[in-house]
């Protein structure tokens, strides 16, 4: 194909996308050529796609001659077959092929080409998944370049998320970059309602990757993540809805395997995939580092009324969903706490006296717990004891013995060995 053929084709594409990429816009509402590749996925009629199916969507004797000549072409194209690709221990990197058409949208969103082959390629040591198209390495013209998509899972430890990538006995990678979302594109189904209020497929329209989810070794899911049921509607009802489109990437040889996940056995995949990483994070935190020490004890004693008030505070955040609840399966009971710094006091400006006065609100300090789950295993984690100052004291150093927690970082509970966590107990003083 000649390249005045390639940028008029790619700007009678981008025309039907450009609306799609344009913020957070999935409908297209400028004019399409009737015969665009995108044209197609507003257009198609709703029979066509109205059976839900592994395959479902734009299919690919729908197109015109020259929509599928495009996509053939990109399916054989060698370029991606010749790339060095870092293996990974998982088997997910390698070439796929998309089981309905797709759109690749340039850098500059000028330019669009259809795309059916990818190489994906997977990082054990960060966790990222990478996808390419061959328009992926373009490197002068922007209306050439589509970037290349990546998946991550996040989570507030990058450490222990790695770990439980690398140790969770299913993958899925939940968090897309703009890219996937903006310059991958393929045709889902929105619905509009009847007049009994029915959810009724009405066309197909571009939409971005959102999900990477292995079935099994060489098919991954790339579309939405199922929506949580209710009191009407099953778990995963979204992607159960008639004429909902299951985009995959597929190695070769798999085809036929992937035409047998349906919708139901997706919601159950990415159900259990998860569990299982949630499973798999919980227990990189239960592995004691054998590095991992307390800190040292401040050198001002605990009054007794607030070492009681630590306990207290210690008890209601371990229960906490954001600390105690990222370790679902484990109860814990506390040993000993102790101040690990020395009082630092908050201040706020107030109107005092008809003039803004730096004020003192309240104090606070780190503390160090240590407690024991329901298998004797040792934790610890720290967070702020707060005392506030009594109403209408603005300057003084009177504490009102009204105390609440405040949380940092290390709030949420590691493992720590047997030795190191006892090694401080005897600082669990009062004065």
């Amino acid at each position: 194909m000649k390249s005045s053929e390639v940028q008029t084709r790619s700007q009678t594409l981008s025309a039907a996308l450009a609306a799609a990429v344009s913020g957070s816009l999935l409908i297209c509402t400028v004019p399409v050529h009737a015969q665009s590749l995108f044209g197609k996925l507003v257009e198609q009629a709703v029979q066509k796609v109205a059976q839900p199916s592994a395959s479902g969507g734009l299919q690919q004797n729908t197109l015109s001659a020259s929509d599928k000549k495009q996509l053939e072409e990109d399916k054989a194209d060698g370029l991606l077959d010749q790339k060095k690709v870092q293996t990974d221990k998982r088997g997910i990197s390698g070439v796929y092929f998309a089981n309905v058409p797709m759109g690749g949208v340039s850098l500059n969103q000028a330019g669009a080409f259809a795309v059916g082959k990818f190489l994906v390629e997977y990082d054990d040591a960060t966790g990222v998944a990478t996808i390419w198209t061959r328009h992926s390495y373009e490197a002068n013209d922007p209306a050439k370049l589509v970037p290349k998509a990546q998946f991550s899972r996040n989570s507030t430890y990058k450490d222990r998320n790695l770990r439980a990538l690398q140790n969770t006995t299913h993958f899925l990678l939940r968090e897309g970059n703009p890219a996937s979302r903006q310059h991958f594109l393929y045709g889902q189904m929105i619905y509009k309602t009847d007049l009994q209020g029915n959810a009724v497929p009405d066309k197909l329209v571009p939409t971005g990757l959102e999900t990477l989810l292995e079935l099994e070794p060489g098919i991954l899911y790339v579309g939405p993540a199922p929506f949580a049921g209710d009191k009407t509607s099953p778990d995963g009802h979204n992607l159960l809805r008639q004429g909902t489109v299951l985009p995959m990437l597929v190695k070769a040889g798999k085809e036929e395997a992937a035409k047998a996940w349906t919708a139901e056995r997706i919601v159950r995949q990415y159900r259990m995939a998860n569990a299982a990483f949630d499973t798999a994070l919980e227990n990189t935190a239960a592995t004691a580092d054998p590095n991992l020490a307390l800190r040292e004890p401040a050198a001002e004693l605990a009054t007794r009324a607030e070492m009681e008030a630590a306990k207290q505070q210690w008890n209601i955040l371990i229960k906490t969903q954001a600390v105690g609840g990222t370790q679902s399966t484990r109860t814990f009971r506390l040993v000993y706490t102790y101040p690990a710094t020395a009082f630092e006091t908050q201040h706020k400006k107030q109107w005092v006296n008809n003039t803004y006065a730096d004020t003192i609100v309240s104090r606070s300090r780190v503390y160090v717990a240590v407690f024991q789950d329901q298998d004797s295993k040792y934790w610890t984690n720290r967070f702020y004891l707060v005392e506030k100052a009594p109403p209408g004291v603005y300057f003084g150093e009177r504490w009102a013995g009204q105390y609440e927690y405040a949380l940092p970082a290390s709030a949420l509970p590691v493992a720590i060995e047997k030795a190191a966590a006892l090694k401080y107990q005897s600082a669990a003083k009062t004065r």
